[in-house]
């Protein structure tokens, strides 16, 4: 694989972190008020060596931390049987060939799916179990590694700009800020509209390859640590991997869907609960015993995907003949594939788990609020780059830098486009940004490298979002 040269900037965000705890007062919003911290009230505020390991092994032991990492892992067992089914990539070079002469339909239709599940939904990661398919997809259409980016993990970051009613986003924001669901949805369309233009734009200007081109590129991928699959003749049918693909987005729509909490839709609530507690034998709960601890559905997230996704290795295995012991083989070496871009994602989180012991950013943050006596939306913006930068998920900048903002004295929409709005397009350029670093690391595609080329795209979402702001100011 290529590299990145993503370990080497996360590392030197890190020391940056590690520099501010000494050279910064630690301090901590609360109800208002800025408060200073000393090491009596908190413990460890300035990061000394011993601490930096210790931080280190503790983010990788952190619970939803490593689910995040065995779902990545999973991921790449279960694409490390597709691939060595022989159909797997006879069904990508079959759609890749029906979209022949009009292959930026297909680019455009899966960024605006993709872009659209996160704008409603935003299942954080987990449409990563359908991305190295997609990638796999549009290589073989001829596009090359930074059009594939754009597409799948670039869409994702556009429907985070212009999120509507996804929990992921919007229910932190509320709680944070003390504001409804819908609460700027005029705004937040008007966003998702007009970034999704853009890099449709983007898109359809994309160029690709010739058909030979493709075939000998597609043949130097295969090696390349990215899920495109081998060519093989058998007698096994392609309908298997299909109706796979199928179960797993049918599960996800309905079991990683915040039903309740979104849309008040408490069927699978209700079902689970007569489920576990009213199917008895006597006093003995026969389904709680059975399955354990299971979520019902609308909860499930990193740690249930998982097992499915373990499980449907296991069943594609199967359905194509193969051995226990091959299964088990091929599983371990596409998890050899993504274990880089998981370290590195979890790498990611260890930024926000060293600011979160250093406290430092309330002092950043209230110097450049108090550069001026009224709201300043170029300063809040600034502060909310910075935040996100350090927080590196949209639930943390909720709860640690967005009360900060929304002390000033501005509407509620604005706090919140800010949030929304800057976020995901820090999240398009910060070397934190959880998708950035995996779609890149996947990819092999060089960081500076992905800056270069996409700078100016990145600066013209960036002044939609701060036009969209100005707007809500002023009306």
């Amino acid at each position: 694989m290529k590299k990145t040269g993503l370990f080497k900037v996360l590392l030197c965000v890190l020391l940056v972190v590690v520099l501010l705890s000494w050279l910064l007062p630690s301090n901590y919003f609360y109800m208002g008020q800025l408060i200073e911290l000393t090491e009596a009230d908190y413990g460890v505020l300035r990061i000394g060596f011993f601490d930096i390991f210790q931080f280190l092994f503790g983010t990788y032991q952190y619970s939803s931390f490593l689910q995040i990492l065995f779902f990545i892992l999973s991921v790449g067992a279960f694409y490390g049987v597709l691939v060595k089914t022989g159909k797997y990539r006879a069904w990508i070079e079959k759609i890749a060939s029906s979209f022949k002469g009009i292959e930026w339909v297909l680019l455009v239709i899966i960024a605006v799916v993709v872009a659209g599940l996160y704008s409603v939904f935003n299942y954080g990661l987990l449409l990563f179990m359908f991305i190295p398919f997609l990638i796999a997809l549009i290589l073989a259409m001829g596009y090359d590694k930074l059009t594939a980016f754009v597409t799948t993990f670039g869409a994702m970051l556009v429907g985070q700009i212009g999120s509507t009613i996804s929990y992921e986003v919007n229910a932190s924001l509320n709680d944070a800020i003390g504001t409804a669901l819908g609460t700027g949805i005029f705004y937040k369309l008007a966003l998702l509209v007009i970034c999704l233009g853009l890099l449709i734009f983007y898109l359809v200007k994309a160029k690709h390859t010739t058909v030979k081109k493709v075939e000998n590129k597609v043949e130097e991928l295969v090696d390349n640590d990215l899920f495109i699959g081998e060519k093989l003749s058998n007698k096994y049918s392609v309908v298997p991997i299909i109706v796979i693909f199928c179960a797993l987005f049918v599960l996800l729509i309905l079991a990683c869907t915040k039903w309740d909490a979104v849309f008040g839709v408490k069927v699978f609530t209700n079902f689970h609960e007569t489920l576990m507690e009213k199917v008895t034998i006597g006093k003995f709960l026969v389904i709680r015993s059975i399955l354990g601890s299971i979520n019902a559905f609308g909860n499930w997230y990193y740690a249930e995907m998982s097992f499915m996704l373990i499980l449907s290795s296991l069943l594609i295995g199967k359905c194509y003949g193969m051995k226990f012991e091959n299964i088990f083989g091929n599983m371990a070496d596409g998890v050899k594939k993504v274990v880089k871009p998981a370290l590195l994602v979890v790498l990611c989180y260890a930024v926000f788990y060293f600011n979160a012991n250093s406290m430092t950013y309330p002092t950043i943050a209230n110097f450049l609020i108090g550069l001026t006596k009224k709201f300043n939306f170029l300063l809040s913006s600034i502060s909310m780059v910075i935040g996100s930068v350090g927080h590196v998920d949209i639930s943390y900048v909720a709860t640690y830098v967005v009360p900060q903002l929304a002390a000033q004295e501005v509407g509620t929409t604005t706090i919140m486009l800010i949030a929304q709005g800057i976020y995901s397009v820090t999240m398009l350029i910060a070397p934190t940004s959880v998708l950035l670093v995996l779609g890149l690391s996947y990819l092999g595609i060089p960081y500076c490298e992905y800056i270069k080329k996409m700078w100016k795209y990145i600066l013209i979402l960036l002044g939609i979002v701060l036009a969209t702001i100005v707007v809500s100011l002023l009306i």
